[in-house]
């Protein structure tokens, strides 16, 4: 069957204007799913470098498996989206590498998984090189509202 042009050129423009199926932006862990683990409170375990490696290089081994169950807990199809499976607390300052320390983090829109990493790489140069913030005041940031904890840091919002 034969379209007219202007026929064609609306039907294009409704199938390209037609909004994507909503899907929530995850920009903040869910306390119910991802309350936050800590799995160690020595900050020379912590901080400390055995066999070469460093803390979160020792205990980061997260199965693809886990990671698509989270995904799926939080209802997130990560394809065509940009995340990234993030620890709550991060492993640099001691956090667990389990389930309920996981939860897909959003990468575009802010805050995004950026200013977060930006956070984490502060905190954890804060706790274990310059030691001007305790391994317990570091992982109470990431415990509660991460993005407060950005403010607090850098005084102003991500």
């Amino acid at each position: 069957m034969w379209y007219s042009w202007s026929k064609m050129a609306a039907l294009f423009a409704i199938t390209v204007t037609l909004p994507a199926p909503a899907q929530e932006l995850v920009m903040r862990p869910d306390d119910r799913l991802t309350p936050g683990v800590v799995a160690s409170i020595d900050p020379a375990d912590v901080c400390g470098i055995v066999g070469g490696l460093t803390y979160s290089r020792r205990h980061r081994r997260t199965p693809l498996e886990l990671k698509q169950e989270v995904y799926a807990e939080y209802g997130v199809n990560p394809v065509g989206r940009r995340f990234e499976m993030d620890h709550r607390v991060p492993l640099c300052i001691g956090g667990a590498d389990i389930r309920e320390n996981l939860w897909p983090e959003e990468g575009w829109e802010h805050p995004s998984y950026h200013d977060k990493d930006f956070l984490e790489e502060a905190v954890c140069r804060l706790v274990c090189l310059d030691r001007t913030m305790t391994l317990e005041e570091g992982q109470a940031i990431f415990l509660g509202d991460w993005v407060v904890g950005y403010q607090r840091i850098f005084g102003q919002s991500p």
